[in-house]
Order: C-alpha cells, then structure tokens, then sequence
C-alpha cells in the first residue's frame, strides 16, 4: 500500500506484508478534510504484479448530528420546517 498527499507527489510505502492471506490496512496518519491518493500492488509465485490506478481518497469523519427541525407553520395545506445545519462537517461539505 502505497500513498501519497493528493498533489501528485512521491509515494511513500505504508504497508508491506509477506503473507498469502488476505490484509487489511487502516491509515490514522491522515488530516481531516485533505485528499490522498492510494496505490497497490499483489505479489504471487510470479513476483510483483503491477501497481493499481491511483485512488483519491477524502479523508473524513461522520458529521455531527444537527439540531432536530423546528416546526414553524401547520395548517391544512401547508407544514413549514426549519432546518439546521450540522456543526461539524466532519472535514467534507454537507451536501
């Protein structure tokens, strides 16, 4: 597993394993709201294989949960709402 800063950098090696068996990596050395770019490569009898096409990824958490709707009008045609936005986005805009 390979990574690198998103702006088209060098890459830097994250994760190597001698294995055969599946793995799994998880990468805390991210910040909030940057986009990385992610590749591999798989190993068998043969030697390496070539790496994958490069992957953006946006690193991000669950935003917070906004404040429940007020309720502003209620009559026989209409319901108004108000809605909120969340306070944290989780380092991605709320769409």
């Amino acid at each position: 597993m390979w990574r690198d800063d998103g702006n088209d950098g060098d890459f830097v090696n994250l994760f190597y394993t001698d294995t055969i068996l599946g793995s799994t990596y998880t990468d805390n050395n991210v910040i909030k709201s940057e986009k990385y770019r992610y590749k591999y490569r798989a190993r068998n009898i043969n030697g390496w294989g070539p790496f994958s096409n490069p992957s953006y990824l946006l690193a991000a958490d669950t935003p917070s949960q906004p404040k429940a709707p007020l309720l502003l009008i209620v009559n026989h045609d209409l319901i108004k709402l108000q809605f909120f936005s969340s306070s944290d986005e989780g380092g991605s805009p709320v769409t």
